[in-house]
């Protein structure tokens, strides 16, 4: 009577020191194992769960020891009619011969495990001069069973046109090779979530019928987890935005000079908006399953991008300093925050100010106070909020922290040093932004004017759906492929 079977097994396997085990911990989004920049750290065959039904279906993946020298390796097999066997047979000496002991390793488990198996190269040298991939595609070759290249230390992530450079030498490349089904960009460092998806998909188009619709199950499961994922940190973006187009400090009418009182309001407003961007972003990191340094190095990581609007007059700044966290950094480096002065006499958009220091000291020096609505004492209380403007701007910066959590990949653990800054995002946030831009403004319309006791929560529905429209035709236009999963949030 024979078994069915539940499980699916992926082999990970490489030349050493490639980036197995790193790549294995990015997939499982946990450490495993040891990660050393040296040869054959990774000695057995170690199995791991990626994915599982409810039902006891299951996705393995096996992470390998790292092919050696294999031309040595073929040399001792000329003329054996069955290499493989020959292999799998053969007696070597685990500690006076480890690097064939590992290969012999390797092997035996595509053999004998593997229902697919991900090659992973490193994608920083050139295919052609890469002398141990010849040798190691014959092997694989001999063993016959299906590869997908797994291109690893990929760089920062890339939009489509520069991805689709990087990939298509090693494409051409590996064309000559039938088994060879599929050439796929995933760094173990800045990889995003969707190309998993994209990998999942090609692995499931592998399979015979049977596996194909146990693969479908799975599949199933990793697009519920991270569809799920992505909606909650859009709807954590959402809340944050909407508190800050709800957010008000007033100041004192006290009949003390006006001046004092609008930075007074203004730090206020800067300070309450800090805390809320801090508070959300390590939630949303949290989410993803990051720990430890991952936080400080993301927030690093945004600390040296900029947002930046045309600068044509004083009433139009930039929004620059050091932070796409301009507003996190803002009290302590020189920043513009968008303001909006709602006066008793019906309102005075006050554009873009100056923040230097840790209070808001030379707001009024940016525009020499002329564009204040008034420049006496003040014994009104007057309610200053953010501006339209700068509420876009915060658009921005919500989507790109996103993007930025979404492509750190596990890589060695707990980091070491900051990944590259994710620049190339910049613009394509900008553009879809701004098309949503009279949307947007009826949203911050519509805030304002809520009660300011009602919950924010409930009232950001609309908020997240923008948010998910904007962030998902990124996602789509910089992996294509990931549209047949994604749709379901579009």
């Amino acid at each position: 009577m024979s078994v069915e079977k539940t499980q699916i097994a992926l082999s990970l396997i490489s030349h050493t020191n490639i980036g197995k085990t790193t790549l294995a911990r990015t997939l499982l989004r946990k450490d495993i194992g040891l990660v050393a920049d040296r040869a054959h750290v990774t000695l057995e065959n170690q199995k791991y769960t990626v994915l599982e039904t409810e039902a006891g279906e299951s996705l393995q993946l096996w992470d390998t020891p790292g092919f050696p020298n294999c031309q040595k390796i073929l040399s001792r097999l000329q003329g054996a009619k069955n290499p493989i066997v020959r292999i799998l047979t053969e007696v070597w000496d685990r500690f006076r011969d480890r690097p064939s002991w590992c290969a012999q390793q390797a092997v035996l488990n595509v053999q004998q495990e593997a229902d697919v198996v991900l090659y992973l190269v490193n994608a920083a040298e050139e295919p052609s001069m890469a002398g141990y991939i010849a040798p190691e595609l014959r092997l694989l070759e001999w063993i016959g069973k299906p590869v997908i290249v797994l291109l690893n230390q990929t760089g920062p992530p890339k939009d489509r046109q520069d991805q689709e450079r990087l990939e298509q030498p090693w494409k051409d490349y590996f064309a000559r090779h039938g088994f060879v089904r599929g050439v796929h960009s995933l760094d173990a460092f800045s990889r995003c979530w969707v190309q998993e998806g994209i990998l999942f998909e090609t692995i499931q188009s592998l399979l015979p019928p049977d596996d194909r619709q146990r693969m479908t199950r799975l599949f199933a499961v990793w697009q519920k987890a991270n569809l799920t994922l992505f909606h909650a940190a859009m709807e954590q973006w959402a809340v944050l935005v909407s508190r800050a187009a709800k957010s008000r400090v007033m100041t004192r009418g006290d009949g003390s000079p006006m001046e004092m009182q609008k930075q007074q309001a203004v730090d206020g407003l800067l300070k309450d908006l800090v805390n809320e961007v801090g508070t959300t972003t390590k939630g949303v990191i949290a989410l993803h399953g990051l720990e430890g340094n991952a936080i400080g190095v993301i927030q690093a990581r945004m600390e040296h991008v900029e947002v930046q609007r045309g600068s044509q007059s004083p009433g139009d700044a930039t929004l620059s300093g050091t932070a796409i966290g301009g507003i996190g950094g803002a009290l302590t480096s020189g920043a513009y925050a968008g303001l909006h002065l709602d006066a008793a006499t019906g309102g005075v958009s006050m554009g873009l100010f100056t923040v230097a220091g840790a209070v808001v000291g030379g707001v009024l020096g940016f525009l020499g106070g002329e564009a204040w609505a008034e420049r006496r004492a003040g014994s009104t209380p007057t309610p200053v909020t953010w501006s339209d403007e700068y509420l876009d701007l915060l658009v921005q910066d919500v989507i790109i922290r996103y993007l930025a959590i979404a492509h750190f990949g596990r890589g060695q653990g707990q980091y070491v040093a900051d990944p590259e800054d994710p620049r190339f995002w910049i613009e394509n946030v900008k553009t879809l932004v701004s098309k949503h831009h009279t949307t947007l403004h009826h949203v911050w319309a519509r805030v304002r004017g809520q009660d300011l006791a009602a919950k924010t929560e409930e009232k950001s529905t609309q908020l997240t759906a923008l948010l998910t429209s904007i962030t998902l035709e990124l996602l789509w236009s910089t992996y294509p492929a990931s549209k047949r999963f994604l749709n379901r949030l579009g």
